[in-house]
């Protein structure tokens, strides 16, 4: 077994099943943290992914109203909110199939699991679309360049950790919604914390200032 360099703890047993949507829900915070600077982040619940329930719950944050909206923070919105659904992918697939998976073109929405958050997927489409009137770019070329930053974010060495951490958290709580204040006080006590943030660090500055020629670059068969 190789051990992860942030070194998680499993968390304890509770009762509550540990379900696709608590991990849905737990990577669209741990994915906003890369955008703490713009958004307040204010509580997270476990996404309920079933059809036709009201309730919908997931991640809760308000944009900074004094930053200009821009194609960046677009593609921040967008990262977050396709978050839950690459996570959601990956629990039910596994991390080794979605691995081998995003190697390959052309890509296919068939990667993608949508049950029960079809919603979010159209918010998506929503949030790229400015992006590629932007920079004059295919908006499939712009989604896909967001999907595979996601996956390539949550597959780096020990994210996936920390995402099974927080969704950990919600697991065990016994309350139904969580302060985000309170989730990140608990991970900055961890030993892992500092490694995790310098993460965050990287996979920002390797995908931003977000640019033509580096969309282009990514993905050159869709432009």
């Amino acid at each position: 077994m190789q051990l992860s360099i942030f070194s998680v703890q499993e968390p304890v047993a509770c009762k509550k099943p540990l379900d696709q949507g608590t991990f849905m829900a737990a990577a669209q915070f741990v994915m906003a943290l890369n955008f703490a600077a713009e958004f307040e982040l204010l509580s997270l619940s476990a996404l309920n992914i079933q059809t036709g329930m009201a309730k919908k719950g997931g991640l809760v944050f308000v944009r900074n109203g004094k930053l200009k909206m821009h194609p960046g923070i677009y593609d921040h919105l967008a990262l977050v909110s396709i978050s839950s659904i690459c996570a959601g992918s990956i629990y039910i697939h596994g991390r080794d199939e979605i691995a081998a998976e995003i190697l390959n073109l052309p890509y296919s929405e068939g990667i993608l699991n949508l049950a029960g958050a079809e919603e979010d997927y159209m918010a998506f489409k929503r949030l790229c679309s400015p992006v590629s009137r932007f920079f004059l770019l295919h908006t499939k070329k712009v989604q896909w360049s967001a999907i595979l930053s996601v996956f390539r974010f949550l597959m780096m060495d020990g994210i996936w950790d920390v995402v099974n951490f927080v969704a950990g958290k919600l697991h065990c709580s016994d309350a139904d919604v969580l302060a985000c204040t309170q989730l990140l006080e608990s991970m900055q006590e961890q030993e892992w914390y500092p490694v995790f943030h310098q993460s965050l660090r990287d996979f920002y500055a390797s995908r931003y200032p977000l640019s033509k020629d580096g969309l282009v670059s990514e993905l050159p068969e869709m432009a």
